[in-house]
């Protein structure tokens, strides 16, 4: 087995976290391959085997991202295509897509080496920008997300599902999540949490102008066509929580299932609904009355 490692380099925290896991992978005489962008972050050596985030994929079995969600995202986007399973250590605060925390890191290789671990499929966004100067081809994990950028402006977004119409958006914008995303911006905008392993689309809409506007689930084999209304300025395009790109009224917006998945290492220690009670904190108000009783 080959670790390929990867780590946010803003967080001073994971510079030790790393240290210590690197350690422990010596120790057990388990080859590993340091991102790139890692050499001055962790002072290495000439000695030290590094590969760009888009090749460390191609030279790992399975690659182990620490930092926070941001981090996983940014992984899972370059090294997702590669088909190599990732593994999500939380380095951060509030995060759904880590798989285990700093202090189970070593109960965590012996797992991996034993083979007491599985690889979950996540869907993924196929998002297709088509502008007056070309097309543009991104996926993402999280969500695509359309909003109206500075300014106190609504915007108007017409959304056509299988070239049927579905609503004009009258709203500061529109996420468009997969079951991953749903615990992550569509969550705070009002949208329902989906099990990570399914299959469908969450069209949430951000603040929008009528109380009877709600979020709406697709079906995993929709074609979302998004474009703006004619008559109003340009919008800026997120994914994954990156600026992307503006768009115009004159330019669309195509979605749809990406043709390949993001494969994620799962240790088995949590599951999803422990995980989002412990994220979101159910039943902490139950716990207080139980222990007055």
């Amino acid at each position: 087995m080959k670790i390929g490692i990867v780590g946010n380099i803003n967080k001073p925290q994971v510079r030790d976290v790393i240290k210590e896991f690197v350690e422990y992978l010596c120790l057990k005489k388990i080859q590993f391959v340091y991102a790139r962008e890692l050499k001055e972050f962790l002072h290495l050596d000439s000695q030290d085997q590094l590969a760009t985030l888009k090749q460390i994929g191609q030279v790992s079995d399975i690659v182990v991202a620490f930092g926070g969600d941001g981090t996983i995202l940014s992984t899972a986007n370059k090294v997702g295509h590669s088909g190599v399973p990732i593994l999500g250590v939380n380095s951060g605060g509030l995060g759904f897509l880590a798989e285990v925390v700093t202090d189970e890191l070593k109960q965590t290789i012996d797992d991996l080496l034993e083979g007491k671990y599985t690889v979950i499929e996540r869907m993924l966004l196929d998002v297709r920008i088509k502008k007056t100067d070309g097309e543009y081809s991104f996926s993402a994990l999280n969500d695509m997300v359309i909003d109206k950028g500075i300014g106190p402006r609504l915007i108007l977004i017409d959304v056509f599902v299988n070239n049927t119409f579905l609503n004009t958006y009258r709203s500061d914008g529109l996420i468009v999540a997969t079951p991953t995303g749903s615990t992550a911006y569509s969550l705070s905008a009002g949208g329902p949490l989906l099990m990570p392993t399914m299959n469908a689309f969450i069209v949430t809409p951000i603040c929008p102008h009528s109380l009877t506007v709600r979020p709406i689930v697709l079906s995993e084999n929709s074609l979302l066509e998004v474009s703006l209304k004619l008559g109003q300025g340009a919008a800026q395009i997120n994914l994954d929580g990156q600026s992307i790109m503006t768009i115009n009224p004159n330019e669309k917006i195509e979605i749809k299932k990406a043709d390949f998945t993001l494969k994620w290492v799962s240790i088995g220690e949590r599951d999803f609904f422990e995980i989002l009670r412990t994220k979101l904190h159910w039943g902490i108000a139950n716990s207080r009355l139980n222990k007055k009783c």
